[in-house]
C-alpha cells in the first residue's frame, strides 16, 4: 500500500459496518487519520482501531459538534466520507410520509449537511474532497425503492452542483454510485423475502460480473477518489456496479 493519506485527516459517517468499515481500513492503511462516524455505542467495538465520534447525520448540531471535535482535535478536515444511509422497501403506495422523511433525513439530509458543515472547514485548509455514497438506484430504477432511489438520484445531481460551486475553493466533490454489495442491508432483504433463495439468485443475474460486489471493491473506488490519483476529476458518478449500469 502507499501513503496516499499521510497526514490527512478523513471523516467516515456509517463507519461501524459495510462500505463504511471497509473504507476505514483501506484509508488507514494507506495512513490516513481515521475519524470514524458512528451512531452509537453498539458500534463502538467495529472501530475502535479509530478516534470514534458519535454522530446522527439527520441533525445539524451533531454535525457542528463533529467539526468542532474535528478542529480541536486535528486543526481541520482533508476528506469528507458521507456513507451513512439506510434502504428500506416500499412501492409509493406502501410508502408513508413518515417512511419518506425519515429515509430522506437520513440520506439526504444527513449527506447535504455533511457537505455544508466540511466545506467551509476544507476552504480554511486549502481545499479536500468529498465523496458521497450514491447507488446504482441514483441512475437506475429498482423495484420497491422509490423513497430510497429518490435520495440517491438527489445525492447524484447535488454532487454536481457541489462540485461546480467549491471548484474554485480547491474541494472535488464526487460521489460513487454501488449495485449490489455484500452488507447487511442486502443480507437483511434477502432474509425477509418470501423466497430467500430466488431473491439471492436475481440479485446476482442483474450483474453481468456474475455475482455481487465486496464492500472492499468499493472501498478501493472512494480511496482513489479521495486521493490526489483523482486530482482532475471532480463531480462524476462513478457505478461500481459489475456492469450493472450497461444493461
Amino acid at each position: 500500500m502507499t501513503n496516499r493519506f499521510k497526514n490527512k485527516v478523513v471523516l467516515i459517517t456509517g463507519a461501524g459496518q459495510g462500505i463504511g468499515l471497509a473504507t476505514a481500513k483501506r484509508m488507514a492503511s494507506e495512513g490516513a487519520t481515521i475519524i470514524a462516524g458512528i451512531l452509537d455505542d453498539a458500534q463502538a467495538d467495529a472501530v475502535k482501531a479509530y478516534e470514534a465520534i458519535k454522530l446522527d447525520v439527520r441533525h445539524e448540531e451533531s454535525w457542528i459538534a463533529a467539526m468542532d471535535s474535528l478542529m480541536m482535535s486535528h486543526g481541520g478536515l482533508d476528506v469528507l466520507i458521507n456513507n451513512a444511509g439506510i434502504s428500506p422497501q416500499a412501492t409509493a403506495e406502501e410508502t408513508t410520509p413518515e417512511f419518506w422523511d425519515e429515509v430522506m433525513a437520513i440520506n439526504l439530509r444527513g449527506s447535504f449537511l455533511g457537505c455544508q458543515k466540511a466545506i467551509p472547514v476544507m476552504r480554511n485548509r486549502g481545499g479536500g474532497a468529498i465523496v458521497n455514497i450514491a447507488s446504482i438506484n441514483g441512475i437506475r430504477g429498482n423495484r420497491r425503492l422509490v423513497a430510497y432511489a429518490a435520495t440517491k438520484g438527489a445525492i447524484v445531481s447535488m454532487t454536481m452542483s457541489l462540485a461546480l460551486d467549491h471548484s474554485q475553493d480547491n474541494i472535488r466533490v464526487n460521489c460513487v454510485c454501488p449495485a449490489t454489495i455484500d452488507t447487511a442491508m442486502p443480507r437483511g432483504m434477502v432474509a425477509e423475502a418470501p423466497d430467500p433463495a430466488l431473491l439471492q439468485r436475481q440479485m446476482i443475474e442483474k450483474h453481468p460480473i456474475g455475482r455481487i460486489g465486496q464492500p472492499e471493491e468499493v472501498a478501493s473506488t472512494i480511496a482513489f477518489l479521495a486521493s490526489e490519483d483523482a486530482s482532475f476529476m471532480t463531480g462524476l458518478a462513478i457505478p461500481v456496479d459489475g456492469g450493472r449500469s450497461i444493461r
